[in-house]
């Protein structure tokens, strides 16, 4: 891509024929330098193109984020709109209508127009002004934007972007982008690779050019990437760990290799390669030292917890720490060389808790289980994530479908704790599981909303997906064990809501299932934010015929005092109803976290309910994902 070696007779930078499309080949031959260097600048210039479109990319994102800042702090004043303001808000309000509405293939239409304005400037940068003369001209194109992407994807995947502080991203939300980034990357480069391979058999110099050094590293570093994708797409849902571990090792191979395959160090291909290693170096050696710097004089107590759950509770809180964010964990006496990601449900102190899977998750809760109450030392990487604060709505909609309820009480929390005698705020917390034993992970939770000063403004809802239909499936005392504190013995290991989730929809028409629970996957399928209790919640508008019944568990519903109903819940009426009763001058923020299913519904209905004469409306989907 870079430029042929001027020690060799073969152009090793593939650029191997003059215009007319004829071989001609050394040093010694002005006019194919001639060509390789027009060539070239042409190339400099397309991608001087692409850079600037992708920068503009990034630079509406940030608009965006700041407008909408705009639009809420119009929103909360009490002055007038004005001519001007009126106008400007109902548009900030139908621009988020069509953007937040779910599209089949995408988590959203704005994420569906991003890739599709995505893909459009690889298209055009890879055509604009090539000389089809000759297949190398092609080759060499998208050689550079193999090239270019891939100090892009590593962009994306920094857990410490500047994205997150511009537009409110942060790393996991930008994951989607980074897949199409890698996917894109990967394209180019094969057809670069392929195209060079036809260019040279069609001159009978194919084996002679590929035992130069710097091919060998190409299909060294081309192996790599493919190594890459295929752990990305067929390793990770089955073995999360093993995908992780491949996924790094062969793309550090493939960056050093790439590397060697345009090693002139003043050439534009090495400096993108460089740039793209540094970022990631960079941000190890950032993550690094916050671990070190977390594990001064640090601990972690491990409780274990009915059905497989662990509660991590750290000894030092980490600046900036708050529910709803997560942590990448360092326990040493589990794995010494590996973090984990977890949400943070509790400030103060800090507090995880893990559902056992496989591989980590259940050699920690087996650790918890020998060692119940044992200190350990800990660290902590973090907090990461984004998300708005609640702290400026006037209703707080918390929706969770399983282990989705890990975010949703963090964000519940994060409000109660932050509330005073002047805060007129309200909560309408629905959460959804399978069984009733789900309850018991967040009973401490549950009385909290209960009991907590503020505990009249929270309106709390739960639903039992495959729960007993009568009291006689309960003890005779009338009372249901499966909703008590599983020990009067060890009161202080109260339950937890399960780690961070990840969208692990169970419904088989999805294309990112998860293997059932009695084919349970070979190892962790997703330590990054993965979903412990994923549903089956087909919440679509006929799911409205089974979410009135009331279970009759008077003992039980009196432990809790928050309503327990059979069947699922109709999310889209809960919705319609919580935002309809608000007054237009006021704010409401939707926030959910489940499967597939439910976070469709959420998007669709709340994106219905944003209008210009109605309150303001905020939607927050955390669904995460590779």
């Amino acid at each position: 891509m870079a430029g042929p070696p001027p020690s060799t007779a073969t152009g090793g930078g593939h650029g191997d024929t003059a215009a007319g499309g004829q071989a001609s080949h050394g040093p010694s031959n002005p006019a194919y330098y001639a060509m390789f260097a027009a060539r070239q600048k042409v190339s400099e210039q397309a991608m001087r193109y692409y850079a600037a479109g992708i920068c503009g990319l990034i630079a509406v994102f940030v608009l965006f984020h700041w407008t909408r800042l705009l639009v809420v702090k119009l929103e909360r004043s009490k002055k007038p709109l004005g001519m001007f303001g009126r106008p400007f808000v109902a548009t900030s309000r139908l621009t988020r209508n069509l953007l937040v509405r779910k599209v089949p293939g995408f988590s959203s239409a704005g994420h569906a127009i991003l890739v599709i304005v995505y893909l459009a400037l690889n298209l055009m940068a890879m055509f604009i002004h090539v000389e089809t003369n000759s297949l190398s001209n092609f080759a060499a194109r998208f050689g550079w934007m193999a090239l270019v992407n891939l100090a892009f994807l590593v962009f994306l995947a920094l857990k410490n972007t500047p994205l997150a502080f511009l537009t409110a991203y942060s790393y996991e939300r930008l994951n989607c982008l980074h897949q199409i980034a890698g996917y894109t990357m990967f394209t180019q480069m094969v057809l670069h690779g392929a195209m060079y391979t036809a260019f040279f058999n069609s001159q009978g110099r194919l084996l002679t050019k590929y035992a130069e050094p710097g091919e060998i590293a190409a299909i060294v570093a081309g192996f790599a990437f493919l190594s890459v994708v295929f752990a990305a797409v067929i390793l990770r849902r089955f073995w999360y760990e093993l995908f992780y571990v491949t996924h790094i090792t062969c793309w550090i191979v493939g960056i050093v290799a790439t590397g060697f395959h345009q090693p002139e160090f003043t050439k534009p291909a090495y400096i993108i390669t460089l740039l793209a290693a540094s970022m990631w170096v960079a941000d190890r050696i950032i993550r690094m030292s916050r671990v070190l710097y977390n594990s001064v004089n640090n601990e972690a107590t491990l409780y274990p917890l009915p059905n497989g759950g662990t509660k991590v509770v750290l000894k030092k809180v980490p600046a900036r720490a708050e529910p709803g964010k997560h942590c990448f964990i360092w326990l040493p006496a589990i794995r010494k060389l590996e973090t984990h990601p977890f949400t943070i449900h509790r400030g103060s102190p800090v507090e995880f808790t893990v559902k056992a899977q496989n591989g980590f998750t259940r050699d920690l809760h087996n650790y918890a289980v020998a060692n119940p109450g044992v200190s350990v030392k800990a660290s902590v990487d973090g907090p990461y994530g984004t998300f708005p604060d609640p702290m400026e709505f006037d209703k707080i909609v918390l929706i969770a479908g399983g282990g989705g309820a890990t975010f949703t009480f963090g964000l519940a929390v994060n409000v109660l704790e932050r509330m005073t005698e002047e805060t007129h705020k309200n909560i309408v917390f629905i959460w959804a599981v399978q069984k009733h034993e789900n309850l018991s992970w967040f009973k401490e939770q549950l009385d909290l909303l209960r009991t907590h000063a503020h505990s009249t403004k929270v309106n709390v809802t739960l639903y039992v997906t495959r729960s007993p239909t009568s009291t006689s499936d309960l003890p005779s005392d009338g009372q249901n064990p499966l909703l008590q504190s599983r020990s009067s013995s060890s009161d202080n290991e109260v339950a937890s809501p399960p780690r961070s989730p990840i969208d692990t929809d169970t419904e088989k028409n999805e294309p990112r299932i998860p293997a059932p629970t009695h084919r349970r996957p070979l190892g962790d399928r997703d330590p990054e934010k993965e979903m412990h209790e994923a549903i089956e919640t087909h919440v679509e508008h006929q799911s409205s015929r089974s979410s009135g019944k009331e279970i009759v568990t008077s003992a039980s519903a009196h432990r809790f005092e928050h309503p327990i109903k059979e069947g699922r819940p109709d999310a889209a009426s809960l919705i319609r109803d919580a935002v309809n009763s608000t007054p237009a001058n006021q704010r409401v923020l939707v926030a959910a976290c489940g499967p597939h299913g439910l976070m469709r519904v959420v998007r669709d209905t709340t994106a219905r309910l944003i209008h210009g004469d109605g309150p303001g409306v905020e939607l927050h989907c955390e669904q995460f994902g590779w």
